[in-house]
């Protein structure tokens, strides 16, 4: 039973089962006492008013012969060596010490360490059918060569026994607690004065009084119309009089009227040209053929852009041809 710390339900299970394990190996040649779990069936007495609960206690005629400690790989630690192991290698008995296999070197290193006279290793595997254990160590004159000034006897003590109450009892006795509170309380309530019964129902009657007319006045209310709350008319603000009109600003002059440009009269129309007397005809010759003189070629006018209408000039009157002229030149 390690007093340090809790194992893993698996670990727990597994170290159990190793002490019911080897309390069957040991009972051949010892009377063994285990302390499984929690168990507290074999404590012993060592250095310190405290007892110590190791996993197997092994007896001979009646006395200590043998203290076996069972550790886990959580349980292999320094805390552990301290608490436990130092105080059963200081007991005059040997001391055997089982691990996991691979915390062998852990444990051969916290008992340098802390100066553990420890008799015997083991290490063990777990299989199907039970363990498989090795004795990796051991040291017959342990004991032997451990100081005396620091050893002591271990003595076995008797078991301890749990003073646990049953939850039934506690029941039972927590029933008739309350029952015994609530008989003084009503004896209490019932040895009260007259007085102070009549009081009481004074003071009930009014109360009840007091409720009717609340009630009665609430449905009174109710059935009352509400009056409406009229708000109070605003006084009327004076009206400020309206602002004279600005007498009216004298009118500006008129703008005088735009000079009209006069209309450029129309030219007197020109005489027409003197009509040109015919010549003397004369024979043409005969092997000579005029050719035709080919008309003018009217241009296109130009229209005016958009500008104050002006008297249009009258056309020129068309030359007369010269024809006849050109004629006469060529028969001198």
């Amino acid at each position: 039973m390690s007093p340090i710390l809790i194992r893993p339900v698996r670990e727990q299970l597994e170290h159990d089962r190793l002490i019911r394990f080897l309390q069957l190996k040991y009972q051949k040649k010892f009377e063994v006492l285990i302390n499984p779990g929690e168990g507290q069936a074999a404590p012993v007495k060592l250095a310190g008013p405290a007892p110590f609960f190791p996993d197997l206690v092994l007896l001979s005629a009646s006395k200590i012969a043998g203290l076996v400690e069972v550790e886990t790989g959580e349980s292999t630690n320094n805390l552990e060596a301290l608490a436990q192991w130092q105080h059963f290698g200081r007991a005059r008995v040997p001391f055997h010490l089982y691990v996991p296999v691979l915390m062998f070197d852990a444990a051969r290193r916290f008992c340098d360490a802390h100066k553990v006279s420890v008799t015997e290793i083991w290490t063990y595997r777990s299989l199907y059918d039970g363990f498989d254990l090795v004795r990796v160590f051991h040291a017959p004159s342990a004991v032997a060569n451990a100081p005396k000034h620091s050893s002591v006897v271990a003595k076995l003590l008797p078991p301890v026994v749990n003073t646990r109450v049953e939850p039934e009892r506690d029941q039972k006795q927590e029933m008739a607690n309350l029952v015994e509170l609530a008989n003084r309380t009503f004896k209490a309530a019932a040895g009260k004065s007259a007085a102070a019964a009549a009081a009481a129902k004074a003071a009930s009657a009014q109360a009840r009084a007091a409720n009717k007319a609340a009630a009665k006045a609430a449905s009174a209310a109710k059935a009352a119309p509400v009056p409406v709350p009229v708000p109070p008319a605003k006084p009327a603000k004076a009206v400020a009089p309206a602002p004279k009109a600005p007498a009216p600003a004298a009118k500006a002059p008129a703008p005088a009227p735009k000079a009209v440009k006069p209309v450029a009269k129309a030219a007197p129309p020109k005489p027409a040209a003197k009509s040109v007397k015919p010549a003397p005809k004369t024979a043409k010759p005969a092997g000579k053929i005029t050719k035709p003189v080919p008309k003018p070629v009217k241009k296109p006018v130009a229209k005016a852009a958009a500008k104050p209408q002006k008297a249009k000039k009258p056309a020129a009157a068309a030359k007369p041809k010269k024809t006849a002229k050109k004629a006469a030149k060529k028969k001198r």
